[in-house]
């Protein structure tokens, strides 16, 4: 019986272990196909400037990670029913926090941005009011900050499933502004040809912290810790930085702390 308990004992310290700084584990991360965060290449493998971010951390601690890139709402059934441990690059909610343990530690910031038909009048100057007669095309499984979904329902949105789809309309003026993160926009623009053609309007939505979140079902709370602790370390010492310069994720312009676009005051129209 002594025995037994000392070998249960001992078990844990090695699940403890495996779970944060100590003995290499492997483990199942998924994300989605948002280029250049994160990508499937040629290969059929996990790239992109997060993704190198996620793979250092985890080799850093010792840690074997299998990543796959998989439609968004797929990876995030995958997530919550435990069939992976942990998904990035995702925005926080309090839906999603029943299911996930959201590191403390940004991964990555996102600057949103609405794009226009390249001559088209319209404009958006901070109030949600400006663009409500528009017709802005969004991609149906995306949140675009609390800022962009508060106003949803009073203004005209046209869905698609993939950001190509929504430059493909906004070139033939099916619609007249839609939203993106910045990099992962030019990303597109540059890939379907078409910058001649549209135009980033200069005032920002929102900025939005986006993170790695854990499995509730993996019980991964001491991964989560020590994940957040070596990606602190990663910025402190630079190498952090130095992976987005090298996949060209650092803003060329402005200032990415600039305020973004608010109601300042006003309540949404009818």
């Amino acid at each position: 019986m002594r025995n037994t308990i000392l070998l249960c004992l001992l078990l844990q310290c090695t699940l403890v272990l495996a779970g944060g700084r100590g003995l290499a584990a492997d483990f199942r991360f998924v994300t989605l196909e948002f280029p250049p965060l994160e990508y499937e290449n040629d290969r059929q493998e996990a790239e992109g400037g997060v993704v190198e971010i996620v793979r250092t951390v985890m080799a850093q601690l010792g840690h074997n990670v299998d990543i796959r890139v998989l439609p968004w709402t797929r990876a995030m059934q995958m997530v919550a029913g435990g069939k992976a441990d942990a998904i990035f690059t995702a925005y926080r909610n309090s839906e999603r926090e029943k299911f996930l343990e959201y590191s403390e530690e940004i991964l990555f910031d996102q600057e949103i941005y609405f794009y226009k038909k390249k001559g088209s009048p319209v404009d958006f100057d901070g109030y949600i009011a400006s663009i409500r007669d528009a017709r802005i095309g969004i991609v149906s499984t995306i949140s675009y900050g609390q800022e962009f979904d508060r106003y949803r329902q009073f203004i005209r949105l046209d869905k698609a499933n993939q950001l190509a789809h929504n430059f493909g309309k906004l070139v033939k003026g099916r619609i007249d502004l839609l939203p993106s993160s910045y990099y992962v926009a030019e990303s597109t623009i540059q890939q379907m040809g078409v910058a001649a053609q549209v135009e980033r309007l200069p005032q920002m939505i929102e900025s939005l912290p986006s993170f790695i979140a854990f499995s509730r079902k993996r019980d991964l709370h001491g991964v989560r810790l020590a994940f957040d602790d070596q990606l602190k370390t990663l910025k402190s010492t630079g190498e952090y930085e130095q992976i987005l310069r090298k996949h060209g994720l650092i803003l060329p312009f402005g200032d990415p702390s600039a305020e973004s676009g608010k109601e300042k005051g006003q309540q949404p129209g009818p």
